[in-house]
């Protein structure tokens, strides 16, 4: 996939945009964020800023409407995670496309202006991603885009690797990271927007899986600079965090149930029980039981919640335009061989404090 960019659009021609901003005790990260907001390069009467908080206990919201008054305040009764606070938020919005950014993150000044144009210039471009760096490490990729895996999950291309040529080439991709990531409206609503069944984690992947099932593109956008964090919004770095592992082994389980066929879900469900099998061991091995216990405990409740996925896919496979094989011809979903070489390739990254952390 090697197209994707688009020209630079006069300020005249470009689109309402409202910008949404989950957050839950992130008094500290929300300067930074807001502030860079502040400072973009956009028409401020086309810009919309909502924060939608998951029910802090801090002073983030009295923070924000004194320090950021423009900014609108959605208060929730209590944490939802992050599908439900978005799509809440998206209900709201007066912008012709949504940008979900996460609050420990930092955006460059043009970055909002970039990520806009290929949407603009193709019609069949209905989400873009930006080139993420490292807030701390600004010559080191978060994510440039990603590629969706067929055990329902996926990996961020150039996760931990050097900036450089390889990412400054504007290109297709099969999803963004919803930390900072463009979509039309009217699609995002059509699609159903986040599934809230989700709560958290590998919502990303199952939105830009629906966009190309659907017949659409999502963009990478390398002149779309924004510097993140990571995890200030869910609390922790680590991958074996025992919330984030139930989470996205549940998850990784309900996109496959949506979005694959027939035959690549019987090929999924084996691959990934392979799969978490052997991190299951890794997570006994290495003494980490509560990391095991959320692997089986996500089998556990998916089996549970099965019927639920089954409408969902139904509905899924309905409005399919695109098959599996031409997903795989896209690049859109890695092969196997794929899959392998960057999973080793995170195992010795893993290697560094930074990345394990």
């Amino acid at each position: 996939m090697t197209e994707g960019a688009g020209p630079v659009v006069p300020d005249t021609q470009l689109p309402p945009v409202t910008i949404i901003i989950v957050n839950h005790n992130g008094r500290q990260f929300l300067p930074v964020c807001l502030g860079s907001l502040q400072a973009l390069d956009y028409p401020r009467e086309k810009l919309e800023v909502i924060m939608v908080d998951n029910a802090s206990t801090d002073d983030s919201v009295p923070y924000v409407q004194k320090e950021f008054p423009s900014v609108k305040v959605l208060a929730l009764e209590k944490n939802f995670g992050f599908c439900r606070p978005n799509n809440e938020g998206a209900k709201t919005a007066a912008g012709q496309f949504l940008v979900f950014l996460n609050n420990d993150t930092e955006v460059s000044r043009a970055w909002l202006k970039e990520l806009v144009g290929p949407a603009l210039a193709d019609k069949e471009v209905i989400c873009c991603a930006c080139k993420m760096l490292y807030y701390y490490k600004r010559d080191t990729i978060n994510t440039a885009g990603g590629k969706i895996t067929i055990v329902g999950g996926g990996f961020y291309r150039g996760y931990g690797d050097r900036d450089g040529v390889l990412y400054n080439r504007p290109g297709y991709t099969g999803f963004g990271c919803a930390a900072g990531l463009l979509v039309r409206k009217d699609f995002f609503q059509d699609a159903g927007g986040f599934d809230e069944d989700y709560f958290a984690a590998c919502e990303e992947h199952d939105l830009g899986w629906r966009a190309w099932l659907f017949g659409y593109k999502v963009a990478y956008v390398p002149t779309a600079v924004m510097y993140h964090m990571e995890s200030g919004t869910f609390g922790s770095r680590s991958n074996a965090d025992p919330v984030k592992v139930y989470l996205n082994t549940r998850n990784r389980l309900y996109n496959m149930v949506k979005n694959l066929d027939a035959w690549n879900l019987v090929r999924g469900k084996l691959i990934g029980a392979c799969f978490n099998f052997y991190r299951l061991f890794a997570y006994l091995v290495n003494g980490n039981f509560r990391a095991a216990g959320s692997v089986c405990r996500a089998y556990f409740d998916f089996a549970l919640t099965f019927g639920k996925m089954l409408p969902k896919r139904r509905v899924v496979q309905n409005k399919r335009r695109r098959s599996d094989a031409e997903l795989y011809r896209l690049g859109v979903i890695a092969t196997f061989k794929e899959s392998l070489d960057e999973e080793k390739r995170l195992l010795l990254l893993a290697k560094d404090t930074y990345y394990k952390a």
